[in-house]
Formats: structure tokens, sequence, C-alpha cells
């Protein structure tokens, strides 16, 4: 994954989780969502939209991304204040940051995810969420996973971005996850300045050992061999999924 480069349009908007339908009805009714403050999301601060990715909770409107709006304003207040009506519980006490919206929109087609997975505070831009039509589309990391991913989707290659992957005491994000019947593929882009450095190399290969002894098979590629050997690259991830006997295709 490619250190953000300067040049590389800010993301200004978050997609967040709603959870259960009594979320929408809030956002929709009341006009705010709530995020706790102990998420420490920083970069809440630093845009100016959300939009909202529906659970498995929401039946056949599950996993869309279907609504979003403008920031009006963000306080913090404790779940007590929220909902006064609440009987006490372990949470009451909590703070959470309370964003009201300024208005609420509809995508003219909802945003859909292939397979089940969480998309907690996805980063993206308001371009991407008016153009994307599947989750994949929205990741906004770097330049170099970009032009990855559309050399996927020109190539018909089955995959997942951002991929969260392993334990809670060893959880590692792959920048793509592809499932194949005879094992999976990870493929990473190794921007130069994010994976020089001995301590970044040590990391790797933990990384990479890690996911090689649960079956993973893993190519990575250099800012140089994207740009310049984008066809070499995309020949071999598509000899690798052959060699693992083909995508695994979502139900």
């Amino acid at each position: 994954m490619e250190e953000k480069n300067n040049k590389y349009t800010p993301a200004d908007t978050i997609v967040c989780w709603l959870k259960t339908k009594s979320d929408l009805a809030i956002l929709l009714t009341e006009g705010w969502y709530r995020i706790p403050v102990s998420t420490k999301l920083d970069k809440l601060l630093k845009v100016g939209n959300l939009a909202f990715y529906q659970s498995h909770n929401f039946g056949k409107e599950s996993l869309i991304i279907k609504h979003y709006g403008k920031i009006r304003d963000i306080k913090i207040k404790k779940r007590e204040q929220l909902f006064p009506g609440e009987k006490r519980n372990p949470k009451t006490g909590k703070l959470y940051y309370k964003i009201r919206m300024m208005d609420m929109n509809i995508l003219d087609m909802p945003i859909y995810s292939k397979r089940a997975r969480h998309v907690i505070f996805l980063e993206t831009t308001l371009k991407k969420l008016n153009t994307a039509k599947e989750i994949n589309d929205l990741y906004h990391v770097s330049p170099l996973e970009d032009i990855m991913w559309e050399e996927f989707k020109m190539h018909d290659i089955d995959a997942e971005r951002q991929y969260y992957f392993g334990t809670r005491s060893k959880i590692y994000c792959l920048d793509f996850a592809s499932f194949c019947r005879k094992g999976n593929l990870n493929v990473e882009c190794d921007g130069d300045k994010y994976h020089t450095g001995l301590e970044k190399v040590i990391r790797d290969t933990r990384r990479d050992n890690y996911l090689t002894k649960k079956g993973w098979s893993i190519l990575r590629y250099s800012t140089n061999q994207i740009l310049a050997e984008t066809s070499d690259c995309i020949d071999e991830i598509k000899e690798t999924i052959k060699i693992k006997g083909g995508s695994l295709l979502p139900a």
C-alpha cells in the first residue's frame, strides 16, 4: 500500500456503518448519527460528508450504500443525552460524537457489496460515491491501488480491496484479496516509501509468513512495476489465479 501522495485528492467523505433499521430511522427523521469518541476517528473532523452502509439486518436492502449527506456540525454528547428514555446500562455514560446532517440524499443506484463484510469508516470522495457501482470502487487509499483496481475490472479479476484477515490479536489489511478454489491470493501494491526500511521489511515478512501459513499466496508489486509493467503484473496475477483453480465467485 503506497504512502499517500500529496497530489492525491484528499478524501472528503466517510462511509459509516448502519447496524439497525432504528439507526436509519434516527438518521432520516431526526437528522443525526453517532460514533463513539473512543473510536478516535480523527479524520472525521476533516471531511464534509457521510455515507451509510446498511448491515445484514436490512433484509433485501442489506449490504448496500443508499443514503449520504453533508455534515452540519459535530458535538460530543453522553449516551444518556442521546437516548434520555433508555434504561441505564454500561454504555449510559459513554461519550459519542453526535453528527448532525445538513441534508440527506439518495443515490440514483445503490452501491452494493459482493460479499458480506464490515464496511466501517471507509474513506472516499463524493466523486467516487456518485460513480461507484460496488463497494470496491470507493476505496481511496493510493493512486497505485486505483490503477490496479481499474486493471482488475478491465480483465474481470474478482477481488476485494482492503480486506481484513486474521484474528483479533493478529489481523492484517490486504490491498487485494482474490478468493480461489485452491487457496487464496493476496496482491500488494508496495509503494516505494511505505515498504522501505528494516522495520517495515520485518513487518511485511511476519505478515507474509502468517498468510502463507494460512494458505494464502502473495504477489507484491513495486511502484515501477505497476506504472511501467502493468500488463506483466496482470498476466502474472491471472496465471496465479488459474494455477489456484480459478476464482471462487460469491454466491
